[in-house]
Parts: structure tokens; sequence; C-alpha cells
């Protein structure tokens, strides 16, 4: 069973699929969005630094943070693990405002979305 949380991408959605553990450490299902609803897609060599406020689920500083972030700019959906490169989904209209996971390559996946 794979421990870490994979990004998928179809037509009309984008989900981010939890493994069971995962699941448990961010206190919340997988997140799915519409696609139309990511407004940017950007790629990050470090998936925590963009993570500022107060987490709900499992955070250790400076190694990972898998959960809800609540700060003034909004709701981040985060699974990230180690300081590696991530993906940033800027999104309108959805219960977050937010979500950054740190994958193998960002890259790919910048490339399928706007």
């Amino acid at each position: 069973m794979s421990r870490v949380a994979r990004l998928l991408i179809d037509d009309r959605k984008v989900t981010v699929r939890l493994s069971a553990l995962e699941k448990l450490e961010a206190l919340h299902l997988n997140v799915t969005v519409p696609r139309t609803a990511v407004i940017a897609a950007r790629e990050v060599p470090d998936g925590l630094a963009e993570l500022r406020g107060i987490g709900t689920g499992t955070g250790l500083p400076g190694l990972l943070m898998i959960g809800t972030v609540r700060n003034g700019a909004g709701l981040t959906f985060a699974v990230c693990r180690g300081r590696g490169p991530a993906v940033v989904l800027d999104l309108a209209g959805q219960a977050y405002d937010r979500i950054v996971v740190t994958v193998k390559d960002p890259s790919e996946i910048v490339s399928r979305l706007p």
C-alpha cells in the first residue's frame, strides 16, 4: 500500500488521492475539485515553504504537513513531506483556496493544468 498522496487529473476534475495513513494524518478524505476551479498551477522547490498559518492534521515543523492550513489569506489543503518540490494549485469558488502537494515530477503536472 502506498503512503504517498497522488494528484490525479482528468478532463473534469483534479483529485488529491490520499493513502489510508494520510487520511488519518490529515483528518480528511480525498480532496476533489472541478478542473475549471484551478485558476493557476505552479511548481515550487519547497512545498513546506508555501505553508504559513495554523494547521489541522499532522504537522512537524520543517518535516511534514498533512491536512488543512488556515491563515489570513484563506485555507490550504496540504500534503507535504520533506522539503521537496511541490505543485501549488490556486483555486476559485472552492472550500480550499489552494492545494499544495509534494510530488516527484511537478513540471509534468503543471504542464497539464492552466
